[in-house]
């Protein structure tokens, strides 16, 4: 008789247990379910917070040459490149921003490489932009210039005219036909 009243105390336990456990789940779902729903992904290709003809957004980037901001690049035509080292069209984009910097860089222009990653992780991008420019530098992932820019995709690049007018965007390997012209 004590093993049936053991039996049916641990029984009941057992369901209290599962009760309490449906419960709560069926609480937590109806929390997800009235909690508004995340914005849709847009549709189309990607893009920036920053299009043709925008004035450049403020930005400080600090680089071992010291600060860079949209009033540094003023005076001069700059290209200004966000770059992630795990991308592999990061990679594939190196020879055309050599070209470019090779072509504009001694008449004046700026060339400013956004690193987005972790410091550990930059060491051979930043070893092949370094000999391009003094403009480097890394950055967190999503970090404040990226964002000031409104980049989520890798590689970015935007083309800034003297006055700091945005002439150019692109988001890819060859993205950006500019990168295959001689002179800015």
């Amino acid at each position: 008789m004590s093993y049936a009243i053991t039996g049916l105390a641990l029984l009941a336990a057992v369901t209290l247990v599962n009760a309490l456990l449906t419960f709560a789940v069926v609480k937590r779902w109806r929390a997800m379910m009235a909690a508004p729903a995340p914005a849709a992904a847009a549709s189309g290709p990607p893009a920036l917070a920053v299009h043709e003809g925008d004035h450049t957004p403020a930005f400080t980037l600090h680089t071992p040459r010291g600060e860079v901001s949209e009033s540094t690049l003023a005076g001069h035509p700059a290209l200004v490149c966000f770059l992630r080292p795990d991308c592999g069209p990061t990679r594939e984009s190196l020879p055309e921003i050599q070209r470019w910097a090779e072509a504009n860089t001694p008449s004046g222009a700026h060339l400013v490489a956004v690193i987005n990653g972790q410091p550990t992780e930059a060491g051979p991008l930043l070893e092949a932009v370094g000999p391009l420019t003094e403009l480097t530098a890394t950055e967190p992932p999503n970090g404040p210039v990226a964002g000031a820019f409104g980049v989520r995709h890798h590689p970015t690049f935007v083309l800034l005219d003297a006055d700091g007018t945005i002439t150019e965007t692109g988001i890819g390997q060859g993205s950006l036909p500019a990168l295959n012209l001689l002179t800015a």
